[in-house]
């Protein structure tokens, strides 16, 4: 019995390789964030400061290039940055260990920027095309899927990563990364060329930015901190209960992610998006605090249940109202300036959330992450997006 012709026109064979690059990008991150910290602290002698610094040097990487990122898309093409991203990243993996190797902070934190420079122009080529090779129609249904693969990515980086590293030492958990980093390249080069005929690249900085996409970036900003809170510092936070393997939390945050995910397509087409954040944007307030007031091991795996069921939409959220907020032409800078202000929470959130951790301890940390998520839902519910379409827009009706 052959599919329904409506299935085969969404998730098309260019459509499915766009998946696959991305699942295996976001490898990548998911090896980083159980193996980084152990190499930090085993081959460096750092403390949780320095795993926010070791993060947040790599999101200063992506927000440098980030806002740049839309015009090489523009000059250059979707393709060829993918795939010059997935080279540089290669590179940039395969330095990780003679980096800590050296003794030197620094010197690690140089290859982190290096690393998140590659991975900026990578997830925006990707994020890019998923919103431009599907109908206009069936873009919602089509970014909500390109979602969930992202955290089947993170979810085989954490487990393989950690799985290697312990039982074969860090090289061999980077080269693992390296490989990941590698295949993206090869998917890369079969994926059309989707860089619309009307792209114009920005002739000035300011003509970088989105305007309407920039206050959207604004709410990701301060819900991305979340995401940081859980993913860069829970198998430290973990050893405090005697949690040996973190994996099997981020593994379980990971899970719950993708089952939101997977659903989010039916919920994007069926309630309004204010709505939609309000839920999520309170759901991680929710988490953050069970983090905060955590007393077991079984309370630490209910936090990161909660705390995922919040954090799942709201990137995919934010992206879509973004891109429905602005013209075909405008697509790669809209995307751009809204990761750009995630990029923002990954470079000053994380450094900041290491050493509010080191002052006050994991507790007082996941309290300025709910925070923080606090005000993301009252703009969210104010007049600061009042101007924006996409919030309000239907996702199965572009506004173009």
């Amino acid at each position: 019995m052959t599919a329904p012709a409506s299935v085969e026109r969404v998730y098309t064979p260019r459509i499915l390789a766009v998946f696959g690059a991305t699942m295996l990008y976001f490898g990548v991150a998911g090896v980083a964030f159980p193996v980084l910290p152990r190499l930090v602290e085993r081959e460096l002698g750092g403390g949780s400061a320095e795993i926010g610094l070791a993060f947040g040097v790599w999101a200063i990487g992506m927000l440098v290039v980030r806002p740049f990122g839309g015009y090489m898309l523009d000059r250059v093409g979707r393709r060829p940055v993918m795939i010059g991203g997935a080279l540089a990243l290669v590179v940039a993996q395969l330095l990780h260990t003679p980096a800590a190797g050296t003794g030197e902070l620094w010197v690690l934190l140089v290859v982190r920027v290096f690393s998140g420079a590659a991975s900026s122009v990578m997830y925006l080529s990707q994020a890019t095309v998923a919103t431009e090779l599907p109908p206009a129609e069936h873009r919602d249904r089509v970014f909500g899927l390109f979602s969930t693969v992202v955290l089947v990515g993170f979810a085989v980086g954490q487990v393989f990563g950690e799985i290697v590293m312990q039982a074969h030492g860090f090289a061999w958990a980077f080269a693992l990364a390296a490989a990941f980093c590698g295949s993206t390249a090869i998917v890369a080069c079969v994926l059309p060329e989707t860089r619309p005929p009307d792209a114009v690249p920005a002739a000035k900085v300011r003509d970088l930015f989105h305007p309407a996409a920039a206050r959207v970036g604004v709410i990701n900003m301060l819900v991305f901190v979340g995401f940081l809170g859980f993913n860069a510092f829970i198998a430290d936070y973990g050893e405090e209960f005697g949690i040996e393997d973190a994996r099997w939390l981020l593994l379980t945050y990971s899970v719950v992610v993708m089952v939101m995910r997977s659903v989010s397509g039916l919920a994007f087409v069926r309630f309004p998006r204010r709505w939609l954040a309000t839920f999520a944007h309170s759901t991680v307030i929710i988490g953050a605090l069970l983090l905060a007031t955590a007393s077991s091991t079984a309370w630490l795996y209910a936090a990161a249940v909660v705390l995922a069921i919040g954090l799942a939409w709201n990137v995919p959220l934010m992206i879509l109202i973004a891109v429905d907020s602005a013209s075909d032409a405008e697509r790669s800078r809209a995307v751009a300036t809204v990761t750009t202000f995630g990029d923002l929470a990954n470079a000053v959130g994380t450094l900041a959330l290491g050493f509010v951790a080191d002052a006050f301890g994991y507790d007082g940390m996941y309290v300025v992450v709910a925070g923080s998520s606090l005000a993301a839902l009252v703009l969210m519910r104010s007049p600061f997006l009042a101007h924006v379409p996409g919030v309000t827009g239907r996702p199965s009706s572009p506004l173009r």
